[in-house]
Formats: structure tokens, C-alpha cells, sequence
């Protein structure tokens, strides 16, 4: 035991880092964790083994570990676009959205071509209540993430939900399309674009649309539950209602499997 901790006392930290790095991308979290710790103890200040304990903090739901981490990173570093995002990300998935604005903002200054930090912005301000804002933060993080860059979908996907939401339909049929063909295995995209074709009477793509997403993997904002009940709705406008009562019975048994 004391060969292995003079071994592990004989790394820098900054390979203690680069060996938590590889622990973390193959979700070796454990490994990750100790290899992180032996970092900051020998480097308490290094930023990117602050971030990454706030991100396997975040992973293991101790969101004051990650907020502490998050906070000194950004004390020993204000010019960390990454710590800064993350400190403003941090806040958004707490749903504390006033003290996301200012992290985030400052991330978007020092990394101006980055989407993910006009992203977040764009998210936060529509949490807040501020649709103004928010579509031009969407318009933004679109632009700055075209094509099929890895962010393209999602953000697609929220922007097209928010337009839709303030009525704004074909827009937002249009984003939802952009974001399928940028993934055609978003089950957010495909749900989304067949509420927007619901919303223009387009019944039979909506449930087209409605019946893909179901193939595709559960997400944290689009359940079973909820394309069923849409199917449900459109068979039933559709004069099909074998297909209507199939689905509508699907959803309630999704939704009492759930409250259980």
C-alpha cells in the first residue's frame, strides 16, 4: 500500500490529470475520480481537474461538490471560457437561472464562436420568461453551429419547440425538419415535427412522424407517455380509432408505470 502511494505521489499532477481525462472518456468514473483527487491535491488551483471533479460530481448527483469546484475554477481562472461555461451550465440543469446569465455571458465573450455558450443563453433566458431574448440567443447558436455539428440538432430542436410555442408554426416545422435531417435519430426532432404538422392539420405525416419517434431511444424530455398520447389525438382525428384506443391505452398504462 505504501509502494502504491509512493508511486502515485512520484506523478505530477498533470498526469494525474491526462490519466483521469482517459478514465473519464471511457466512463471509468471511479478511476477518474481518484486520479482527479490526487491532481488537486498536489495542484489544488489546476482548473481542468476543477472542472472535471465538477463534472463527475455533477455525474454522481453532489451538486455542491461541482458547485464549489466550479466557483474556485473561476476564482483562479475569470478568463476560463470552459470554466465559466460550465459554472453557468451548472446553474441552468439546477434551474437557477439568474446566476446562469452572467457566467455564461462571459464564456460567450471569450469564446465567441462557440454555440454552446449562446446556446445555454438562449435556453436560460427562455426559462426566464424573456422569448425575445431567447430566439435571438436561438438564432445566434444556430448560425454559429451549422450543418451537422454536433450541437446542430438540439439546438434546432429548442428553437423549433419555442417557435412553435408562440405560434409561429411553419418556422418552427422548418427548424424541426433541419434538426431531423441534421440526426434522423433525434426522437426530440421527429416528436416535435409532428406536433408541428398537427398544428397545421397535416395529420397523416404528424402521425408518420409520431410513429418514428417511438422506434427511437427515450430521451429526458420526450417519454413514451407523451407520443403515445399524441398518437392517440391524431388517430382519433384521423377516423382511425382501433389506432386511437391502442395508443390511448398505451399512454395510460406509460403514464400509471410512471406514478408507480
Amino acid at each position: 500500500m505504501m509502494l502504491l502511494l509512493a508511486i502515485q505521489l512520484a506523478v505530477g499532477p498533470a498526469q494525474h490529470y491526462q490519466n483521469a481525462r482517459q478514465d473519464f472518456a471511457q466512463r471509468k468514473f471511479s478511476e477518474a475520480e481518484g486520479e482527479v483527487d490526487f491532481a488537486l491535491h498536489e495542484s489544488p488551483y489546476m482548473v481542468p481537474a476543477l472542472i472535471l471533479k465538477a463534472r463527475l460530481a455533477t455525474l454522481a448527483r453532489r451538486p455542491d461538490v461541482a458547485k464549489s469546484c466550479l466557483i474556485t475554477a473561476v476564482t483562479a481562472d475569470p478568463a476560463s471560457e470552459e470554466a465559466q461555461f460550465y459554472l453557468g451550465a451548472f446553474f441552468y440543469t439546477q434551474n437557477d437561472f439568474k446566476p446562469a446569465l452572467a457566467p455564461l455571458e462571459t464564456a460567450r465573450k471569450l469564446a465567441p464562436g462557440n454555440a454552446l455558450p449562446v446556446f445555454y443563453l438562449a435556453m436560460t433566458q427562455e426559462a426566464l420568461g424573456h422569448q425575445s431574448e431567447a430566439l435571438e440567443f436561438y438564432r445566434e447558436a444556430a448560425n454559429l453551429a451549422p450543418g451537422p455539428s454536433p450541437p446542430g440538432a438540439e439546438i434546432s430542436v429548442a428553437y423549433g419547440r419555442l417557435l412553435l410555442s408562440l405560434g409561429r408554426t411553419d418556422e418552427g416545422i422548418e427548424k424541426e425538419r433541419q434538426a431531423a435531417a441534421i440526426d434522423p435519430q433525434s426522437r426530440d426532432a421527429h416528436y416535435e415535427l409532428a406536433i408541428g404538422l398537427s398544428h397545421n392539420e397535416v395529420l397523416q405525416d404528424a402521425a408518420r412522424e409520431g410513429e418514428l419517434a417511438l422506434t427511437l431511444p427515450v430521451t429526458a424530455d420526450v417519454s413514451d407517455a407523451q407520443i403515445h398520447y399524441l398518437l392517440a389525438g391524431l388517430y382519433r382525428k384521423l377516423n382511425r380509432p382501433d389506432l386511437a384506443k391502442a395508443h390511448l391505452e398505451k399512454f395510460l398504462a406509460a403514464k400509471n408505470a410512471t406514478q408507480k
